[in-house]
């Protein structure tokens, strides 16, 4: 049996000063007999949600109960590898979370002990982050929730009648995504469960979701959370992944199929136990609006090519006929959303019925100049807004651009002329994506082209080998830049060296190794709008 005091050294990884983070402890694989159950082990602190390394679980079999201390056990959860949730290109490197719910205690057995020792991640959610969440969802479920991140109406489709209200991120704490989101297509939509408990109550949901969020972005190191949309057994809907319920927000739910998919996952364990009627019914509304919306029907099978990656059933390029409502193990090798789930998808697709899709006959462009413009020099962008090819005049035009948070920010308002074109000046100082909107209709976005002004400074020319080489230089526009080293190698010069500097100020300064002797070059480099930028080079000898 396991010593908890002797045998569980503790680090914490990350603890923010609220009190929300993340406790890591190793539990050492000597301790994991099998069949066997370990003694109580006391956790650093009170947690809400765990999850453990993926590569010390396949094949073994690990399950977990949780308790409060000298309190009642829960039932015991397994383990499961995160097959097929990651971003594209990208392999989960921990498993599904399991919600535990205030607790300081657990216990674990095992099939078969790992071949490592067990590395387990306690997601900690603050008292005063779960009052202020469990506030700010109620307050947002009784006056409607929300229309849009930036405050816009939401463009609907016909199914849209019965649009349940959903929760925004900001009733649940979400913590500020590492990036800007990205956008591809809606074909199809792929239910999910989260793997926890299903005793939770509906003043815990919006904790819940926090958990998975920090998890999700700490220990598995992700931009944000994974899923487009959480839906609690109560039917209540929670905002995902930053960008925009009514965008096609590329999320980390379903490996290869992530840029044309919107991810749903019920809150809970759904293998054995049903989903109640009022998740079914709020999953089977947001579907019905959210598939029309973008172009997609919501009956029968939809074409579509996988782009492969860990944990898709399919190899890349296959093509596959996917259903339009389906279950995450159509896509992906893995046993989500549940058994008795996957079953009540008919239920689901009945609910929704077979609405098709709906374009909308009118259409807004927006166009920017094909040449990039200097910093802070006037940009004019332009467009044209018809229905059904007919010019739209006088529609009043807002000109939006997406912040850090992912938010659409309105920085220009403008008029459609009697052809329904239009146009307006901007001052461009930063690059980000823009798009237009007119009477709920918007652009495709785009980035316009920013000349960031790369310039570098001559570093110490001669350099000892196995020393550092300090660069600094000036850009504009952008908030980091790659300074790239290269060694003179046989006539040319190649990669030995990169790294990513953050621009404050218009300046950057840095520090690369240069670990041999000979020519080297170094540039800062920047890409925008598919356009890379390179400052001068400058020359320098490693020597010695």
């Amino acid at each position: 049996m396991l010593g908890a005091a002797a045998l569980l050294p503790t680090t914490v990884a990350y603890a923010a000063p609220a009190g929300d983070g993340i406790s890591t402890i190793r539990v050492p694989r000597s301790a994991l007999r099998p069949g066997a159950i370990t003694d109580p082990i006391a956790a650093p602190r009170r947690f809400d949600l765990l999850g453990a390394a993926v590569g010390e679980l396949h094949g073994t079999g690990v399950e977990i109960r949780t308790r409060r201390r000298h309190g009642r056990w829960s039932a015991w959860h397994r383990l499961e590898p995160h097959d097929g949730h990651a971003p594209d290109g990208r392999r989960a490197r921990m498993s599904d979370p399991i919600w535990c719910g205030d607790v300081d205690e657990l216990q674990l057995t095992v099939r078969r002990r790992p071949a490592r020792d067990l590395r387990l991640d306690l997601v900690t959610v603050a008292a005063s982050t779960k009052r202020s969440t469990a506030r700010a969802s109620s307050r947002a479920a009784r006056t409607g929730g929300i229309t849009a991140p930036d405050g816009s109406t939401i463009p609907t489709a016909p199914s849209a009648a019965g649009l349940p209200t959903i929760i925004p991120r900001s009733a649940w704490a979400a913590p500020r995504p590492k990036g800007s989101p990205s956008t591809g297509k809606v074909e199809v939509a792929f239910v999910h469960h989260t793997v926890n408990g299903n005793d939770y109550q509906p003043t815990e949901s919006a904790a819940v979701v926090r958990a998975i969020a920090d998890y999700h972005m700490r220990s598995n190191g992700w931009n944000d959370i994974g899923y487009n949309f959480l839906v609690d057994r109560y039917g209540q809907v929670y905002e995902g992944r930053a960008g925009g319920i009514d965008q096609a927000v590329v999320g980390a739910q379903a490996v290869g199929w992530n840029s044309i998919s919107t991810g749903i996952a019920i809150i809970g364990t759904f293998e054995n136990d049903t989903v109640p009627d009022a998740a079914l019914n709020a999953v089977a509304a947001l579907i019905a609006w959210k598939l029309p919306l973008h172009g997609a029907p919501t009956g029968g099978t939809v074409p579509l090519v996988s782009a492969g990656g860990a944990g898709n059933r399919w190899a890349k390029g296959a093509a596959v006929d996917m259903p339009r409502i389906g279950g995450h193990k159509d896509g992906c090798s893995t046993s989500c959303p549940g058994t008795t789930l996957y079953g009540q998808l008919d239920t689901i697709r009945a609910r929704v019925g077979n609405i098709p899709a709906v374009q909308d006959p009118r259409s807004l462009s927006v166009t920017v100049p094909s040449t990039a413009v200097e910093y802070d020099d006037v940009l004019d962008v332009s467009g044209r807004f018809t229905n059904g090819g007919v010019a739209v005049a006088g529609a009043r035009v807002a000109l939006q651009k997406r912040s850090p948070s992912g938010r659409w920010v309105t920085i220009a308002r403008t008029a459609t002329d009697a052809d329904g074109n239009w146009t307006t000046p901007i001052r461009w100082k930063a690059s980000a994506a823009i798009r237009a909107q007119a009477d709920g209709v918007r652009s495709p976005q785009l980035i316009p082209g920013l000349d960031p002004n790369l310039s570098l400074s001559q570093p110490t020319r001669r350099v000892s080998r196995g020393s550092s080489v300090t660069v600094r230089g000036r850009a504009r526009g952008v908030k980091q830049v790659d300074v790239v080293l290269r060694r003179k190698v046989n006539g040319k010069y190649v990669v030995v060296s990169r790294r990513e500097l953050k621009v404050s100020k218009g300046r950057f300064s840095g520090t690369l190794p240069v670990r041999r002797a000979g020519m080297h070059h170094v540039t800062a480099e920047v890409t925008i709008a598919r356009k890379k930028w390179a400052s001068p080079r400058r020359y320098l000898r490693g020597v010695g």
